[in-house]
């Protein structure tokens, strides 16, 4: 008998890969599976080791990592130098994917690895700022190929043909990953509708604000001017009581105030109304502009308030905005064929290097540029600088190039909550927001393996 432990999610969205996992439930079942090399210490902040007993950096393009020894994959497999190698050959064989995996985004400027039964050294042809803060993110934790699934080191393995839509097992435990409103749950992504003995925890997402993206390649929207008079027709304070029932805060930049290099653009993004006619004006553009925003309301709770908050702004002014909440296979297929004005998102990570990955030309390019510009010379330049200090320097001026060029509207910073029963489990929610549990020696429930 296996003691079972329901966790309760809003959607059945769910990639087993780590390498190919975007979403947060994807995120939290490769984290349970798969181990990283480095982790970060909720306390300070600083880097850990993980699977990596010790790193070092040889010079600013090479980074060696001793590997932790008594390391087994869950089929066995003694972790070594070889298959952590590996691990990151496979996520380079992907840089052909669309739309662009973070995991190949992240090894940017990687010229060869080579490995050691107990090291594994990275090789750069140019500087990665972005690196070492990455290893600690699920997208780059250590995976092996097992014929058609990975597995990994963290002593979770998936139950086959499990189903709903997916079960975890550890030989002593099930988890048992389950649409919300399944009985008798014991872990919660979002806070229950009853608290009851339930213990909430919260976690403020590093990384992009919660906000819209236009894609510029559509219609009026590829004027910059109408793009920035929109912006400024968005009254923050009146969509800030809407934003307070997630926990979520007033956005004042592209990227959230817990990221490095955070620059407050608050009078960038002040409400003028005067001006964006002004701008209006001059792009030829009267009443009766019409949009349409493309989301899926299952990622957050106020997703659909909030749109039509902003819609409601919007049409005192003449602007019409209509709201598109549609399945996330659905959402895939519009975003991946340009099928959209807007979209609606929010992207955790702890580095700058976030807005490379999500604006640049080169990588997903949400906005849907058509020619590379100062925009992405200025990202990639961020990247490659060893200098913290002119690093800083260059993420802000990205931030501000984006927001004035109306290539983001930020609207709140997000708030991650996730409950859990204590005689079940103990949880924390890790810097990427994602779901740590440890099930407890007791509990209600027991299943057949």
């Amino acid at each position: 008998m296996s003691a079972e432990i329901t966790f309760g999610w809003p959607t059945a969205q769910l990639t087993r890969d780590p390498r190919l996992a975007y979403n947060t439930m994807s995120k939290t079942y490769s984290r349970m599976v798969f181990d990283s090399l480095l982790d970060v210490d909720a306390v300070t902040g600083e880097l850990v080791p993980w699977l990596a007993a010790s790193w070092r950096q040889a010079d600013a393009l090479t980074v060696e990592f001793t590997i932790r020894p008594g390391i087994e994959f869950s089929d066995g497999t003694a972790l070594s130098g070889a298959n952590v190698r590996q691990s990151f050959l496979d996520i380079v064989e992907l840089q052909h994917v669309q739309p662009l995996p973070a995991a190949v985004a992240a090894l940017a400027g990687l010229r060869e690895i080579q490995a050691t039964d107990t090291t594994v050294t990275f090789h750069f042809a140019r500087h990665n700022a972005a690196f070492l803060r990455s290893l600690v993110g699920v997208n780059l934790a250590i995976s092996k190929a097992a014929g058609e699934t990975r597995v990994g080191t963290a002593g979770w393995s998936a139950v086959a043909g499990s189903g709903v839509p997916a079960t975890l097992t550890d030989g002593s435990h099930r988890v048992v990953f389950a649409q919300a409103g399944y009985p008798d749950t014991d872990v919660y992504a979002g806070e229950p509708g009853d608290p009851g003995e339930y213990r909430v925890i919260g976690h403020r997402n590093a990384g992009i604000t919660y906000g819209l993206c236009p894609n510029v390649s559509r219609g009026r929207l590829a004027d910059p001017g109408i793009r920035r008079a929109l912006s400024l027709l968005i009254d923050h304070t009146r969509l800030q009581p809407i934003l307070a029932k997630a926990g979520y805060t007033v956005a004042t930049s592209v990227l959230a105030p817990n990221t490095r290099y955070h620059r407050d653009l608050s009078t960038e993004l002040a409400y003028d109304p005067h001006r964006a006619r002004r701008l209006l004006h001059a792009a030829g553009a009267g009443p009766g502009l019409t949009f349409e925003v493309l989301f899926n309301s299952t990622f957050s709770p106020i997703d659909a308030e909030l749109l039509t908050a902003v819609a409601d702004q919007w049409s005192e002014h003449g602007v019409r905005l209509k709201l598109a909440d549609v399945d996330f296979t659905e959402l895939r297929r519009r975003q991946q064929s340009g099928e959209y004005d807007f979209r609606f998102f929010y992207y955790t990570g702890e580095d700058p290097d976030v807005l490379r990955y999500q604006f640049a030309i080169s990588q997903r390019n949400m906005n849907r540029r058509l020619k590379s510009d100062d925009l992405d010379d200025l990202l990639d330049e961020q990247l490659s600088c060893a200098d913290s200090e002119n690093r800083r320097s260059l993420v802000h001026t990205i931030q501000e190039l984006i927001i004035q060029r109306g290539l983001w509207y930020p609207i709140g910073n997000v708030r991650t909550v996730a409950a859990y029963h204590p005689r079940t489990v103990t949880a924390r929610l890790d810097t990427e927001g994602l779901v740590r549990l440890e099930p407890v020696q007791t509990t209600r429930k027991a299943h057949a393996l």
